[in-house]
Order: structure tokens, then sequence, then C-alpha cells
């Protein structure tokens, strides 16, 4: 496996305009503002399969023969071999594809479903992208496997390569359970797994579970991240080894802590010695933060907190600038969020509508996916900007392009 994750999951948040609207209704903006997304309904190749209830969209030909998985992207579905093992296990696991959960890691694809007592988890890379993401022909994969116990709670699996982190981890699969950060060796292997405190970070103790973690390249230094369920968020330099607390650098009245969902570092946006984060914080009520800053020799260091999902006037960490979010999404309708590598944010709400925060915009704009009603999740399409969100229709899933 060659390419590593670059914000697996990621929340967002830039700017908005206007009057704050329901979250089931389009928004309507003036010319002169930000565009209002456009959905296009994407479906699988013919032969395919999706699973009631999948949130990834992910369908499946799991004939003699076939063993492939595909799934939507920017401009339609992309099909991609799966290695036998893989399909053989599926095929045995209970509840056949309604057991898998499939998400996208960077470059990569996280395949993971029961097996037995412990669960089994497959890193695809792509070797090669298709160019025609319809087409009936498999993408090929090289394939790496893993194998932990069932019992462990996890958060969000993703990968990473030692290659981008200086050896401060290994390279393999990672996820957070509630007192570390660890990362698995792919099988077969008998090295032992290496595990990060959720301690060596300042300010976070024992009771700080981990609620959200994801692996970020920014400034061209590899990241692993997590998010606690008390507000706190720490990065892990893999040049330096070194853990930074970012939510501890909050100007009081700034940031109101609560359980991370997910959040990111959009490539685009970290440049030169510029630092641009979005965190999700919240339970029910759901706040997204844009936090701004810098490096300081490959240390980031946060100066900026604006809550992008609230319709208060709120000033710049200087008090200089004040600034005023409009049409923002209702906090306790946001279902899902996810900023893409040109840092616009979008998020899926628990009634059918995607909504969009746009680089440099203060105004949000909204669509509703039609028949859609319940909960939307947005997730990476792919490419460097734009999203898929996938929602239930008439009991069965369907996913968008969203841009």
């Amino acid at each position: 496996m060659k390419k590593i994750l670059v914000n697996l999951l990621a929340l967002g948040l830039v700017g908005g305009a206007v009057v704050a609207c329901s979250s089931g209704s389009s928004s309507s903006t003036p010319a002169s503002g930000p565009a209002a997304p456009s959905a296009t309904a994407v479906t699988p190749p013919n032969g395919f399969t999706i699973p009631a209830g999948s949130a990834s969209g992910a369908a499946y030909n799991l004939t003699p023969g076939a063993g492939q998985m595909a799934l939507p992207g920017s401009s339609g579905y992309t099909t991609f071999s799966l290695p036998n093992d893989l399909t053989a296990a599926i095929l045995a696991t209970p509840g056949t594809t309604s057991a898998v959960t499939v998400t996208a890691s960077g470059s990569n694809i996280v395949v993971s479903l029961p097996s037995g007592a412990n669960t089994l988890t497959y890193i695809l890379t792509p070797v090669a992208q298709s160019s025609q993401s319809q087409s009936l022909q498999a993408v090929a994969t090289t394939a790496e496997s893993y194998t932990y116990e069932s019992t462990v709670a996890t958060t969000n699996l993703i990968a990473v390569e030692s290659s981008t982190t200086a050896g401060v981890y290994p390279h393999g699969l990672v996820f957070g359970t509630n007192e570390s950060i660890v990362v698995v060796s792919p099988n077969p292997t008998s090295a032992p797994r290496f595990s990060l405190p959720l301690t060596g970070c300042s300010g976070v103790v024992s009771a700080d579970n981990a609620s959200a973690i994801s692996a970020t390249v920014t400034q061209g230094v590899g990241y692993i991240s997590f998010g606690t369920q008390t507000g706190k968020v720490c990065v892990l330099s893999g040049s330096t080894g070194t853990w930074t607390n970012l939510s501890s650098q909050a100007p009081a009245g700034k940031y109101t802590a609560g359980n991370v969902n997910n959040f990111g570092f959009p490539s685009t946006l970290n440049t030169g010695n510029t630092l641009v984060g979005y965190w999700n914080v919240g339970t029910g009520t759901t706040n997204i933060y844009r936090v701004t800053g810098y490096y300081n020799n490959g240390t980031p260091t946060g100066n900026g907190f604006l809550n992008t999902t609230s319709g208060a006037a709120q000033t710049t960490t200087n008090g200089t600038t004040q600034v005023t979010f409009t049409n923002v999404p209702s906090t306790s309708a946001i279902s899902s969020s996810y900023v893409d590598a040109a840092g616009n944010v979008w998020v899926g709400t628990t009634n059918g509508s995607v909504y969009v925060l746009r680089t440099g915009a203060t105004a949000w704009t909204n669509t509703a996916l039609t028949g859609a009603t319940g909960a939307v999740t947005v997730q990476t399409n792919g490419g460097t900007s734009g999203a898929t969100a996938t929602s239930l229709i008439g009991g069965a899933s369907q996913s968008f392009a969203v841009n």
C-alpha cells in the first residue's frame, strides 16, 4: 500500500451570508453570493446491489467469478476488484453485505466486517484509476488485511504509512479506543501493536475517551489527530512525535467544548505557515468551528476560533473584525459533516438536505435531495472538491454527487 490517508474524516466550516432558514428547504442566495449546491443522483452499474441502510452507498457484485465492489464518486460509480479471501469472508458473514462497513481513507478504501470473535479489515489501494467511472471494468487494487478482537471499541479506522511520519509510528491500520490511539500491523505479522496513550497530550485525562480520530497531511507533515468526548482536540506531529492540544489554545468565550464528532485540516488551505482546521463538536446540537493559526517549527498553533454554525455576530480573536454567518444549518439537525481538500464545508442534515459553506464565504447555501426525508451522510467523492451524499429513499440507499 503506497498511498496514505489524507483527511479521512473531516469536518468543516468557512463563511456564509443571509438569514438562517430551515434545514429542509433550499436557500435563496443573491446572485452575487456563493452558489447553492447541485445534487445529481448516481446509480451503481447493472448487476450490483446496495445493501439496505448502507451509509457509504457501496454496492456489490459477488456472483461467482466477479468479486467486485462499486463506490459512488464525483461523476458516478467506480468499480473495484476484491481479493478472493475478502469476497469469501463477505459471503460467509451473517447478513452478508449489510454487516460490512466501507469508508474512504484518503486514496485508500477501508473495508471492515466481523470474522468470528475478531474483526477483519482490509485496506484496498487502487493501482490505476479507471478512465470511466461508470465502467464495469474493475480498477485493480493491492490489499492488506488486519485482524483484531471484536471486543475492542474502535472509532474511525484509518490507514497510515511510516514514510510520512519519520518513523514516529509504523505503517498500518489506526483506530481510537477509550484510552489510546492504536496502530495495528498488517497480517500476517508478529509485530506488536503500537499504542499512543491519549494522556500524552497535555490536558487530556483518562476520562477523556477518544470519540473521533483522523489522520491528516498538512505542511508535508503527517499527523495523527484525535478528539475527546469532553471537547479536547490533539494532533501528533509525525516529524517530531510531539502532541499539541489545540483546543486549550482557544481564547476565553471562543470555544464551547463538547463531544468531538470529526475534524480535519484541508490540504489546500494549509499553505506556507498558515493553519486552517475544522471541528465538529456537540451531541444532539452540533457546532462547527473554524480554527486558524500558524506553524511553529512544524508544530500547529491556533490563534483564531469562530463558530460557523452560529448566526450571532462574532469578532475575530484580535477583536478587529466582525463576522456573521448566515443561512446556517440548524445545529440540532446536523447528522454528518465533511470538508473537502479545497476547504468547502459540507453538512448532511437529519431531514434530507445538504448544506455547504464555500471557501471564503460567510453564507451557507443548501439544497434538498430529491426524495430524501431522513439522515444524510456526506463524505469524500474521491476528488479535491465536492462530496458524495447518501440517504435512504423508499427504504433503499441512494447516493448523490454534490458540487
